[in-house]
């Protein structure tokens, strides 16, 4: 036994020494003392001289930690000058290995994606490693396994014999670790011995099948079972066993989800769901199962909630599930019964504010709270991907719900969280913001905001009116504005956009057509010869077509003098008989200079699209929005698929389209 001692103290030493603190393979990391125990009190140096942080003024890192076999991120203050940078950590108890990041601004060291590591000694047991210190090093090293430090090393990976043997180390010294780290080991067995590995996977699955097996256990031996040995009637054998040992567990929960109804009639699965709930309860439930069978208890929740806003028309599940919903059900239930509903007009927006304010409360508090499952992220970068989720997923439309109520200040509030993520790259948060700031009289911030926006070509037509009343202001006159605001644009990004825009360019002829407009008059494409043609293929129930509208209207406005370019807005697939009263509506009211077209019947005769689809079927594509640049001789020259968000980059994407049609001869 003191030979065996003594020989795990030389391995452990010997293999610290080569993979952390050797002076001559990697110069930049080490650990004062170099043998580390848990619970030691340590210095960590890093000379960042040979590293991609040379000279860098601030260094800080992320410190990973692994406990009880998951990983815990912490961030880590770093002091020191020039290229050394020190930091005393107290190890936790309970840990068997840390590694660490090193960072400045953007810029990661990770020891060029190998990793910086520190195996732990067990201060309680004497000349042994850590508990964790042999699986931590194993699996981190093993991304394929899934039990590694999520987005920290990025190569293939260490082989699965490999694997394996460091396993099998931790659980001949930690015999706790068994039931965690069995399935791993077993994958690792079998990859490693091939089909002589079936008498060591035997023992584990008798020890899984021991007699006080928890449910746990017995999972993990039907799991093997069935993925690794695939014999069906042993395992077969083990769901019987689960049955019986666990009438109300894991097996009878994935019965009764498979039973629950699905189909189009939403109020037999809302019941489902609900009785689904009630009869199997989250708490205590094995979620490596669930996650395996995609059981997955925040879905049937939205669901609930959403199913319950559609059917029953209120928002009383919302409360009572809310604060067990995850961070990423948050955001894909705000995206369902906040953002939808709002682009579609379906919902007042006096309750979806209501709505809104709910789900960002929730998700604030998620972001002080950080669930265990994130663990491995430290928590500034837990609370920079919260708040990058609320900037680009939620704080347009709650920014602008808020400005509707008159609650500019905070609107302002939760800008300040956005600007800094989106900078000034998204003309819808873009606009959103210059309402605020408008109606709070934040004139400077608001002239900035204005032409950077300008600059980044992401500004609606309300911006541009913002930006002219504010130059007639100042100058007496709008003379001389269109030249301003041509300058103000980034002439760099123009060019980058015109030479994508031609390196697109096509030659192909349109298909023939007659359609009817608004007025009854039948438009024939033969009718067209020897104008520039632009078509914008869109419908009512279209969200995007209609939010391009804008960008449309200045790019129509731009030639609204030159007799040779034509703008048709053709409708298409539509059902029904009232959707022609329905586009006549609509462009009246937002006073659209627009000339409409309605496509004509599709050939199956239930709904309108007979151009756009020997269109499509031409050209192999599909979707609206769908604008399309046709030369004066009836080719197609431009096609765009889409709208990005911005009013200004779309009028300019269109003209350039225009304008290099026009001079082809």
């Amino acid at each position: 036994m003191k030979k065996q001692i003594k020989s795990l103290v030389v391995l452990s030493v010997v293999f610290l020494f080569f993979n952390t603190t050797s002076a001559q393979t990697k110069p930049n990391f080490r650990s004062v003392p170099e043998i580390v125990n848990n619970g030691d009190t340590i210095k960590v140096e890093y000379d960042a001289s040979k590293t991609l942080l040379k000279g860098r003024k601030a260094v800080s890192a992320v410190m990973y930690s692994y406990q009880d076999y998951k990983w815990y991120a912490k961030d880590i203050t770093l002091t020191g000058f020039e290229n050394n940078w020190s930091v005393s950590i107290i190890v936790p108890k309970d840990c068997g290995l840390l590694a660490f990041k090193f960072k400045s601004d953007t810029l990661v060291d990770n020891n060029r994606d190998q990793g910086y590591f520190l195996m732990m000694h067990d201060k309680k047991r004497k000349g042994l490693m850590a508990k964790g210190a042999y699986a931590g090093w194993g699996l981190s090293r093993s991304p394929k396994y899934g039990m590694d430090i999520p987005n920290y090393i990025k190569f293939k990976g260490i082989s699965d014999s490999a694997t394996y043997h460091w396993l099998n180390q931790e659980i001949s010294y930690n015999q706790e670790s068994k039931s965690v780290l069995v399935y791993p080991y077993a994958l690792a067995a079998k990859a490693t011995f091939k089909d002589d590995a079936f008498p060591r996977l035997q023992r584990v699955l008798a020890y899984l099948k021991r007699a006080e097996a928890t449910e746990s256990d017995l999972l993990n031996a039907r799991k093997i079972l069935s993925g690794i040995l695939q014999d069906k009637t042993t395992a077969d054998s083990v769901d019987k066993a689960l049955m019986q040992k666990f009438p109300n567990g894991s097996l009878a929960r994935l019965a009764a989800f498979k039973a629950i109804p699905r189909g189009n009639d939403m109020n037999v699965m809302l019941a489902g769901f609900k009785k689904f709930l009630a009869d199997f309860p989250e708490t205590g439930t094995n979620k490596t199962f669930n996650e395996e069978n995609r059981i997955n208890y925040d879905v049937i929740k939205q669901n609930i909630i959403i199913f319950s806003s559609y059917v029953e028309k209120n928002y009383a599940d919302l409360d009572k599930y809310l604060n067990g919903l995850s961070f990423g059900m948050v955001n894909f239930l705000y995206y369902k019964i906040v953002d939808i509903p709002l682009k579609r007009k379906e919902v007042d927006e006096k309750t979806l504010l209501q709505i809104s304010e709910k789900l960002v409360k929730r998700l604030e508090f998620i972001r002080s709270d950080k669930p265990e499952e994130y663990g491995y992220l430290s928590n500034k970068e837990w609370v920079g991907m919260v708040n990058n989720a609320l900037a680009t997923q939620i704080s347009t439309d709650h920014i602008h719900l808020l400005n509707r109520a008159g609650k500019y200040p905070v609107a302002l509030k939760y800008a300040g969280i956005a600007q800094p993520i989106l900078g000034y790259k998204s003309a819808a948060f873009n606009n959103e913001l210059s309402i605020t700031l408008n109606h709070l009289k934040e004139n400077k911030r608001l002239a900035v905001l204005l032409e950077r926006s300008i600059y980044e070509n992401q500004a609606s037509t309300e911006m541009i009116a913002l930006l002219k009343s504010s130059y007639i202001k100042a100058k007496g006159s709008e003379l001389g504005f269109d030249t301003y605001l041509e300058g103000l644009k980034n002439s760099t990004g123009s060019k980058k956009m015109q030479a994508e825009i031609l390196r697109h360019k096509i030659e192909a002829p349109m298909v023939d057509f007659a359609m009817q407009d608004l007025k009854g008059k039948i438009v024939k494409l033969s009718d067209l010869k020897g104008k520039t043609v632009v078509m914008d293929f869109w419908a009512t129930w279209c969200i995007p077509c209609k939010a391009s509208f804008p960008g449309m209207k200045l790019a129509v406005d731009r030639y609204a003098k030159d007799p040779n370019v034509v703008f048709y807005f053709v409708d298409t697939e539509e059902r029904g008989d009232s959707y022609k009263k329905e586009v006549s509506d609509y462009i009246k009211s937002n006073n659209y200079p627009f000339n409409v077209l309605f496509d004509n019947m599709a050939a199956d005769g239930k709904a309108t699209g007979e151009v756009l689809d020997r269109y499509c079927k031409a050209f192999k594509i599909s979707g609206i929005p769908q604008k399309l640049v046709i030369d004066q001789n009836g080719i197609i020259r431009f096609q765009s698929t889409g709208f990005n968000g911005s009013a200004t980059q779309l009028a300019d994407e269109i003209s350039m389209m225009v304008d290099s049609t026009k001079a082809i001869k």
